[in-house]
């Protein structure tokens, strides 16, 4: 496994020039995104989340003036990318800063979108974070400190991660929308309805094909466990999640706002849980 540990922050970086007394305004499009931000930066920046309300779906969302105003003032913008907000990029000022976690990450046409639980991807982006930063002006020592901290903590969820593939490489799971998928299949688990699930995710109707096959998969219970993102609902979607119910089939829920109170690695380790839990009940 790559670890990126090592942030280069000399040259022009230690150049940079002194930081003012006022905190540094971040905007981020999702709360996710700010909560890694500030955890790098610390007291001297100031983040704000244009979405923090969970179950909104930002592909879905129609942006307001407010949100436009907001971006137009922050010195450092942090966006998913992917086709998942990029309806914010117009409005960030050409003098601010952006990390774009689709950019950092090489993130391709019909990779999964959701960077923000894809271990890798956040990796990247702290580290993005760390070079903006301290391009702006903050302190260098301070934000490596808080930076080597934030990827300590990304390696020991990466460890949990494959404690859990040496016990359930391969085993068979459905979701009903792929938010989560890197995470998943980071722990050695098989999604077989990825046609539904891309489906879901596009507010599209599955094909009847991709129904069948996963109606098939619940019926025999071919699988282990069935992942839900309460924010993306359909008759479809409900029948599936009932069939399941009825079957006894443990469900694990992943959404893709985080949860109130919660740090990224915090959500990041109930995921780890709630799948494991459900696994190891599935397996008695």
């Amino acid at each position: 496994m790559h670890r990126f540990r090592t942030l280069c922050l000399v040259g022009s970086l230690l150049t940079a020039p002194v930081a003012s007394a006022a905190t540094m305004p971040v905007v981020c499009v999702e709360s996710v995104w700010c909560n890694i931000v500030a955890q790098i930066g610390g007291s001297e920046i100031t983040t704000q989340a244009l979405i923090s309300t969970p179950g909104i779906d930002p592909h879905e969302l129609t942006p307001t003036p407010s949100m436009a105003r907001q971006t137009a003032h922050a010195a450092l913008v942090v966006l998913n990318g992917a086709t998942y907000d990029d309806w914010a990029l117009p409005f960030v000022s050409s003098s601010a800063s952006r990390i774009i976690a689709a950019q950092e990450a090489g993130w391709k046409v019909g990779d999964n979108p959701h960077l923000f639980l894809n271990p890798m991807a956040v990796r990247k982006v702290a580290l993005a974070t760390a070079r903006a930063l301290i391009k702006q002006g903050l302190n260098q020592e301070a934000v490596q400190q808080r930076l080597d901290i934030f990827l300590k903590q990304i390696d020991d969820l990466e460890t949990r991660s494959e404690k859990l593939r040496q016990n359930y490489e391969g085993t068979a799971i459905a979701a009903m929308e792929p938010v989560g998928a890197d995470l998943i299949q980071n722990m050695g688990l098989h999604i077989v309805d990825t046609g539904f699930a891309l489906a879901a995710m596009h507010h599209a109707e599955p094909t009847p094909q991709d129904v069948a096959a996963l109606e098939t998969a619940l019926d025999k219970k071919t699988v282990k466990l069935l992942i839900v993102n309460p924010a993306v609902r359909s008759p479809q979607i409900d029948r599936m999640v009932e069939k399941a119910k009825e079957r006894g089939m443990p469900i694990a829920v992943i959404g893709e706002t985080l949860p109130p109170g919660l740090s990224w690695q915090d959500w990041v380790s109930s995921i780890i849980e709630s799948v494991q839990k459900a696994l190891d009940g599935a397996s008695r």
